[in-house]
């Protein structure tokens, strides 16, 4: 027991928030409140101030104001240099991707902010937010080095059918580590460059025939496979190409002795041919419950969309 208190007593720093300091009893208005870096150390924090009616909205502003620091615009070499050498149907979809993942990485960082200090005159409240460099440079590294290893694999393949994703990784990487540069002095350097992404791009066939064979599968799934072929270049031909791929999509029924719903396995299968000669396969199944086949299809929406998404280049298309 006397050990569990020291340990407690050791980490307690680093478990709970220290409660902001009151100065509502100062002879004068506090300097923080104007200048914050008065009472915050640059080098190891950044710091901002809130005022509202009460400490409450106080504290949201603060941390507001501290958030807009890491609000750097995207505009990424992506937008600004394709359309001087080429443009894609998704620009918008994947700017949309990378501002969402953006701001989930950033929220990650600001649940660390603490308030420092609170003051309060004439019916408004004022509060001094504070978030620590090194935390901030932490959280923000380990998803940077993720994205890093995620990029740098599937440039070492350098697959078409993989071009969206590793643009998307690109700005996506690019963006967040600027905001790392914020609270690490500097950032990291990338092992590609978006000029080298699109000099790849142009050593690719701009249009490749490719034949789509669809035995039984869901139109839903049969029209992503077409998207992510033609993004990747392809164009879909009802003849003979070169290269080709047949998608075909099983069910089961499975016992259920639940009234009302039905259980499903279905299970996905892609092959991708060259010259006539099977190259590879690729199956996937879930299995999941509904009220009909129909509606249990829907269920495994996401699920097939996601993984086509993710295993296309597996397909050896490239």
């Amino acid at each position: 027991m006397k050990n569990m208190f020291i340990l407690l007593l050791l980490s307690g720093c680093s478990i709970f928030k220290t409660a902001p300091e009151l100065s509502e009893t100062a002879a004068t208005v506090p300097g923080w409140i104007y200048a914050p870096y008065e009472v915050c150390r640059e080098e190891i924090e950044l710091c901002a101030t809130g005022e509202a009616k009460n400490y409450a909205a106080a504290d949201a502003e603060a941390r507001k104001n501290l958030a807009s620091i890491f609000e750097v615009k995207v505009t990424s070499e992506f937008s600004t240099q394709s359309t001087s050498t080429q443009s894609f149907p998704w620009q918008g979809a994947v700017r949309e991707e990378v501002q969402k993942s953006l701001a989930e990485s950033v929220d990650q960082v600001l649940e660390a902010v603490q308030i420092k200090k609170h003051y309060k005159e004439n019916g408004l409240s004022y509060s001094l937010a504070s978030l620590d460099k090194g935390q901030a440079r932490e959280l923000l590294g380990s998803r940077l080095m993720k994205l890093d290893e995620e990029l740098n694999v599937l440039w070492q393949r350098r697959s078409r059918t993989n071009l969206r994703k590793i643009v998307r990784l690109y700005l996506e990487r690019e963006k967040l580590n600027e905001r790392y540069s914020i609270v690490a002095g500097q950032g990291r350097p990338s092992r590609m460059t978006y000029g080298d992404i699109m000099a790849w791009r142009e050593t690719r066939p701009q249009v490749e025939t490719l034949t789509l064979r669809v035995g039984q599968a869901p139109d839903w799934m049969t029209e992503k496979l077409k998207e992510l072929l033609t993004e990747a270049g392809f164009k879909i031909v009802n003849g003979n190409s070169s290269k080709a791929i047949s998608l075909n999509v099983d069910s089961i029924k499975e016992f259920l002795n639940v009234s009302g719903f039905e259980k499903y396995t279905f299970t996905m299968n892609m092959t991708s041919f060259e010259g006539g000669e099977r190259k590879k396969v690729l199956s996937a199944s879930e299995t999941v419950t509904g009220r009909n086949q129909t509606d249990a299809l829907l269920k495994v929406k996401s699920f097939f969309t996601n993984y086509i998404e993710q295993h296309l280049s597996d397909l050896h298309l490239d």
